[in-house]
């Protein structure tokens, strides 16, 4: 039996932009996988602040962005579960539910340095390998926690949705940090303003 390899990558996408497309394929690439599973979630627990765009338009937003490569998809679990939905639950019932397939999770440096934030970091960290792609200014922090770690480093971005949402609200985006759907999908929807 032929084992499916899936990358998860999670996070709030708000919005999507190059940063994350560059850490899925290097990932996707870097371990061999067959696909990446691109997870929105609605709010992490261990963010502190909401989003002010909705669910509809973060969902639309990452859409366009597995589009972009035919081993991408859109997984909704996470959005579709009740609140707050917690990384570790959620692995934990994708893999009970789909046990033919081996599942790592894909992460930035900047998400690694407040893992230990997580519900249950530590089961988790023993669930599935992990891939982690570094960040200028990001520590790589306790190694030795997880049951597999890959530390990608031969490309550092300093993207962030954080940065890109106030260049937006103030007129001074580089608009190359998102591909074309996704800008003119926030254009329409006058998203961040």
């Amino acid at each position: 039996m032929t084992v499916k390899k899936v990358g998860l990558l999670g996070g709030t996408f708000d919005p999507p932009h190059i940063g994350h497309l560059v850490m899925a394929e290097e990932a996707r690439l870097e371990k061999s996988l067959d696909e990446i599973w691109w997870m929105p979630n609605p709010l992490p627990p261990h963010k502190e602040i909401s989003s002010a765009t909705s669910e509809e338009n973060r969902r639309d937003l990452v859409k366009k962005m597995v589009d972009c490569h035919p081993a991408f998809r859109l997984c909704t679990f996470e959005m579709e579960c009740s609140r707050p939905s917690y990384t570790t639950e959620t692995v934990r019932a994708l893999m009970k539910e789909m046990p033919t397939i081996q599942f790592s999770f894909i992460m930035g440096g900047d998400s690694l340095e407040n893992f230990h934030k997580w519900y249950k970091y530590e089961e988790l960290s023993q669930l599935l390998p992990f891939i982690v792609l570094t960040r200028p200014g990001y520590e790589i922090a306790q190694p030795t926690l997880f049951r597999e770690l890959t530390v990608i480093k031969n490309i550092k971005l300093d993207v962030s949705s954080t940065e890109i949402r106030k260049k937006i609200k103030d007129g001074s985006l580089n608009r190359f940090l998102l591909t074309d759907a996704v800008y003119e999908y926030i254009r329409e929807y006058r998203l961040y303003e």
